[in-house]
């Protein structure tokens, strides 16, 4: 099985993240697929973005950096007419965004996309790209009738794309086990947070391997029939070991957030089956 080359955010280090012409390129230099956010405006609209704020330091109004001091502007306090007057295109030179991706291309002029516009720009391809498609949420602090209020609206606009094609992403798997109950076909990634236990790997491993766990409880439980759902995972936590475990309890494992060479080479060689990267340019040259 080969591994999907995803590009992360449309490929975050390349391009100017969650926007038409980072999705577009990305899949011009042939990903096999596409991972981006959501959130959900005060009008209801789901929109990509990464953030539940707007960023400082990538986003500017009518040609003005947004204030650094200033309370930051949340997307569910804005509808997305409001939205649209938002560029974010450009990052602020020395800004933690420009060091983090300094290699990035610059591009004046982007708005923050609507979900149903990204999902437009791919049924419009040859080859429909396989998309991940990640629901943001506060955590413990989004009541769960607002995970239900944004999943009902997510399940409206994927009714008809292919479970092949799709998989469902979170953090907050109460959106997951509810999205089970509108869409039981459709593929889940339960998302999980690094394991850090200071040095000590058997306690590690133990934990991870009680998320995969929780994961298969959760699925069971849910009523889901897709046999496709991942466990979708920091690429530190997937080891050897935790990645067999997976396997075992009927998961697909996926990896965020790999950029170096080195550490793609071993991943694959694991035989993982997704690969989200910022740089989708080196794992593609490399050729995985």
């Amino acid at each position: 099985m080969k591994t999907r080359i995803i590009a992360h955010r449309g490929g975050a280090s390349l391009w100017p993240e969650n926007t038409l012409l980072a999705f577009d390129q990305a899949l011009r230099l042939e990903c096999d697929g596409l991972e981006l956010d959501l959130q959900l405006t005060k009008d209801d609209m789901l929109v990509v973005h990464h953030d539940a704020d707007l960023r400082s330091d990538s986003t500017m109004r009518q040609g003005e950096w947004l204030p650094e001091t200033s309370t930051p502007l949340r997307i569910e306090d804005l509808t997305y007419s409001e939205l649209a007057d938002f560029d974010v295109g450009i990052y602020r030179a020395g800004s933690n965004i420009h060091q983090k991706h300094p290699n990035r291309t610059n591009f004046q002029g982007l708005s923050i996309p609507k979900f149903s516009d990204v999902l437009h720009m791919a049924a419009s391809y040859e080859k429909t790209p396989f998309m991940m498609a990640e629901i943001k949420t506060d955590g413990p602090d989004t009541s769960e009738k607002d995970c239900h209020h944004r999943t009902n609206i997510y399940a409206e606009q994927i009714t008809h794309i292919s479970p092949e094609n799709i998989v469902t992403l979170c953090f907050d798997w109460r959106c997951l086990t509810h999205l089970a109950g509108l869409l039981p076909d459709t593929p889940l990634g339960f998302t999980t947070s690094p394991i850090t236990c200071e040095g000590d790997a058997a306690k590690a491993i133990s934990l991870i391997k009680r998320q995969i766990e929780q994961i298969a409880e959760e699925i069971a439980q849910s009523g889901s029939t897709s046999n496709r759902h991942a466990w979708n995972a920091w690429h530190g936590d997937i080891t050897g070991e935790t990645a067999a475990f997976a396997q075992q309890h009927g998961l697909a494992v996926y990896a965020w957030t790999v950029n170096k060479t080195d550490e793609m080479h071993r991943l694959v060689n694991l035989g993982i089956d997704s690969l989200m990267t910022d740089r989708p340019d080196i794992a593609l040259k490399a050729g995985f």
